[in-house]
């Protein structure tokens, strides 16, 4: 960068990712560990550069508070992950394939194994005792063993689509509800395929 030492341009860039990293700016006694300084004072007066050059700002007295100016450091992009959308779920019938396959970007920190995850759209009101509303976007995560309390997508004597909470018990599988007023379905472990794990659900509001 024109008119900065190699090291003024490492310590604007180390600002930079950390800042993209931790989502607050480093210290100076982080800066002077990075690069090995031995003081405080070496720090001060790079940054004092970068401040004339009109790249960073920081407040007097204020810890964490350099940062680099808008036009050296652009809005922090949204990580973002594509899953395949593969369709519609209603409770009692099976999962409503797209035709054509489609996906949907979400947020990278919503999803734990993105190779095996995928999203469903809630249709109806069928699922509204699981507080699952028309419109939702389920996050189901495949082919990982259920946890008790999780919740899960079931496939109940092959035919069946069920969206519960998960309790295994000797040879037999508690589905629960989320609404307590209605009473778990006990099956038996060899009636039941669990299709997915959900993981996340989004929901959009008009």
């Amino acid at each position: 960068m024109k008119g900065l030492t190699k090291r003024q341009q490492e310590i604007l860039g180390y600002i930079q990712e950390f800042i993209r990293t931790h989502r607050y700016s480093p210290s100076y006694r982080e800066i002077m560990r990075q690069f090995g300084f031995t003081s405080l004072g070496s720090v001060y007066k790079h940054l004092q550069v970068l401040k004339r050059k009109g790249l960073v700002t920081a407040e007097k007295k204020c810890s964490r508070s350099v940062k680099p100016l808008e036009a050296e450091a652009p809005p922090l992009p949204r990580i973002e992950l594509e899953l395949p959308f593969i369709g519609h779920i209603s409770a009692g019938f099976p999962i409503e394939t797209f035709p054509k396959s489609q996906t949907l970007a979400i947020p990278e920190f919503l999803v734990h194994d993105p190779n095996s995850s995928y999203i469903i759209r809630a249709k109806g009101n069928s699922l509204n005792d699981e507080m699952i509303s028309d419109g939702d976007l389920l996050i189901i995560e495949a082919g990982r063993e259920a946890h008790p309390g999780e919740w899960i997508i079931a496939l109940l004597n092959d035919h069946e689509t069920l969206v519960k909470r998960y309790y295994p018990e000797g040879q037999y599988v508690r589905l629960a509800s989320s609404d307590s007023s209605h009473p778990p379905l006990m099956v038996r472990i060899q009636d039941l395929v669990v299709q997915g794990v959900v993981v996340g659900l989004l929901r959009l509001f008009d």
